[in-house]
C-alpha cells in the first residue's frame, strides 16, 4: 500500500476542555525540529493525581469518493470513532486495522451505514478499507483533550489549562523522530517561551 498522505482538518486549532471550577491558564512556545519533520500533534498529559478521565466523545469520519475524510483523526483514550458511508453511489466500505495497539475488522458497511470502534489505549492506529486499496487513515489517541495539531513545526498555544503538573510532549508522524518531553507546572500565570525539541530516535 502506498504511504498515506495526511490532511490536517484541525491544523492550527487547539481543543479547549477545562476541568470545572478550576482556574485556567495557558502555555505557549515553539517546536524546534529538523526540516524533515512535518506533521505533529503537541499535547499535554496530567501527572499523578492530576490525571483526568475525560467523558467519551464520538468523532465522525466520512467515507466519500472512496476516501476517508479527514484521513487523520485525533481523539482521547475512551473516545469512539464512527465511520459514516456517505457515498452518493451504492459503494460498500470496510474498516480494518492490524495495528498492535488495537486491531479490528468492522466488516462491510453499505451506503448510509455507520460503523464504530472505541479506542481505550493511547498511541497511533493506521486503518484501511479492504475493498479500496487506496483508502488509508490514521488515528492518534491522546491521554487528554489539551493539544494542538500542527502542519509543520512552529509556534503553539494550548489554553484553558487547570493548575497542576503536566508533561508536554508531541506525537511525531515521521517514524525516525520523537519529542523530548518537558515537565510543566501550571500556576496563576501563563507559561511562555517553551521549546519542545524533536530529535532522532
Amino acid at each position: 500500500m502506498k504511504k498515506p498522505s495526511f490532511y490536517f482538518l484541525l491544523a492550527g486549532l487547539t481543543c479547549f476542555f477545562a476541568r470545572p471550577a478550576v482556574a485556567a491558564q495557558s502555555i505557549s512556545g515553539r517546536v524546534d525540529a529538523p526540516e524533515q519533520v512535518k506533521q505533529l500533534v503537541v499535547y499535554l498529559q496530567a501527572e499523578g493525581a492530576d490525571q483526568s478521565n475525560p467523558a467519551q466523545k464520538i468523532q465522525s469520519v466520512s467515507q466519500k469518493e472512496t476516501g476517508f475524510h479527514p484521513p487523520l483523526t485525533v481523539i482521547v483514550a475512551g473516545d469512539k470513532v464512527q465511520w459514516n458511508n456517505d457515498e452518493s453511489k451504492e459503494i460498500d466500505h470496510n474498516i480494518f486495522s492490524l495495528s498492535p495497539l488495537t486491531s479490528f475488522d468492522l466488516g462491510l458497511g453499505e451506503k448510509g451505514s455507520k460503523l464504530a470502534q472505541t479506542f481505550k489505549n493511547t498511541g497511533v492506529v493506521n486503518y484501511y478499507c479492504s475493498v479500496h486499496k487506496n483508502m488509508e487513515g490514521k488515528i492518534i489517541i491522546l491521554p487528554d483533550r489539551y493539544y494542538q495539531v500542527l502542519e509543520r513545526p512552529g509556534d503553539f498555544v494550548i489554553d484553558n489549562l487547570p493548575e497542576g503538573s503536566w508533561t508536554l510532549n508531541a506525537v511525531v508522524l515521521h517514524l525516525r523522530y520523537k519529542a523530548e518531553p518537558i515537565r510543566v507546572t501550571v500556576g496563576k500565570e501563563p507559561v511562555e517561551n517553551l521549546t519542545l525539541k524533536i530529535i532522532k530516535k
